[in-house]
């Protein structure tokens, strides 16, 4: 299998935000020393839930302070963003990391940061499809083009530089549609699947994009596949809940309330508060090992895992990150091996 950190700089009450990205940086580092095989950024506007608003600097800070780990975007909200900024930027991390970008996307779902840049819900997925084939064309042109589109115009434009991964980094799209799977069939990218779920609602996702792959004549990609999925590894089942239970059930009750707008009319999210420890590897090193072969046996062979908890000690989050990388991971390496 292999395992990703899915990164999140939260400032809760009481803190420096500095002291907060310089956590998540530590933590970044620590796991492509523990053997991990990537992190992924998130990218949050406006509120304390993230305060990450350009994950691209964030990734090529990391850039520089790692050597092997792959880099991803988790994900960037397309249509909040300049698509031809979004190709320049992406390309020059690609560089600076020596071609170890993976480029997550979304439609985006929260609707105070819309509301924020004076954007309406309504267009996301309109946005969202103008700029994915915007940064597309931007990445594979040779020569300058032209786009008048309905939410952006380019006259005469060659962006620069271009990425080193050729025609371009490896693209991932945070989704649980039907469409959503269609799309990354057909164009070959990989799907992200969101935590907190039973992994009964994960197998109907992983159901629905095996029969996007029938659909498409094409043969199931287990390689294309993430799952997202909270981790704290303690001593042991109660100790880690009783440590990391009651922050993990706060970081989602406030992602809830920053998704919604005042009439409630924001993206719903599919967060399961009713079973959040059978959502979540919130337990000792044995159950976790139980935890990811019940995902393995979906058909999923790469994880991110959630671990910066806003309410959750840094050196509480380096101690479970730690034991999963001395206690868990060797054990699917062995799988692996054998």
């Amino acid at each position: 299998m292999q395992f990703g950190l899915f990164q999140s700089a939260q400032w809760p009450e009481g803190t420096i935000q500095q002291d907060r990205l310089f956590d998540a940086i530590e933590q970044s580092v620590l796991v492509e020393e523990l053997g991990f095989d990537s992190v992924f950024m998130t990218e949050h506007h406006f509120s304390r839930h993230g305060i990450v608003p350009d994950n691209l600097a964030m990734l090529a800070y990391l850039a520089a302070r790692t050597t092997r780990i792959r880099l991803g975007t988790a994900v960037t909200v397309l249509p909040l963003h300049d698509p031809i900024r979004v190709a320049e930027s992406v390309a020059l991390v690609d560089l600076l990391s020596n071609g170890r970008v993976e480029f997550g996307i979304g439609r985006g779902y929260q609707w105070g940061e819309f509301d924020g840049f004076g954007l309406s819900l309504d267009d996301r997925v309109a946005r969202f499809e103008e700029a994915y084939e915007v940064i597309l064309r931007a990445w594979r042109t040779t020569e300058p083009f032209t786009h008048h589109g309905r939410f952006w115009q380019y006259h005469d434009v060659q962006p620069q530089p271009q990425p080193l991964q050729r025609p371009h980094p490896p693209i991932w799209m945070a989704t649980t549609s039907e469409d959503g799977f269609e799309l990354c069939v057909e164009r070959g990218w990989g799907v992200m699947l969101p935590q907190a779920v039973s992994l009964d609602v994960v197998e109907q996702w992983v159901g629905a994009y095996r029969n996007a792959f029938e659909r498409s004549g094409k043969a199931f990609d287990p390689s294309k596949l993430i799952l997202a999925r909270a981790l704290y590894v303690g001593d042991d089942d109660d100790h880690a809940w009783n440590e990391a239970g009651p922050a993990y059930r706060e970081f989602l009750e406030r992602a809830q309330q920053v998704a919604q707008s005042p009439d409630n009319a924001g993206a719903p999210l599919s967060f399961d508060l009713d079973r959040i420890a059978d959502t979540a590897m919130i337990c000792g090193p044995e159950a976790c090992i139980e935890k990811l072969q019940d995902v393995r046996a979906l058909g999923i062979e790469y994880v991110i895992f959630f671990s910066n908890m806003g309410g959750l000690s840094h050196r509480r989050v380096i101690d479970s990150l730690r034991r999963f990388g001395e206690a868990v991971m060797p054990e699917f390496r062995a799988q692996a091996a054998e």
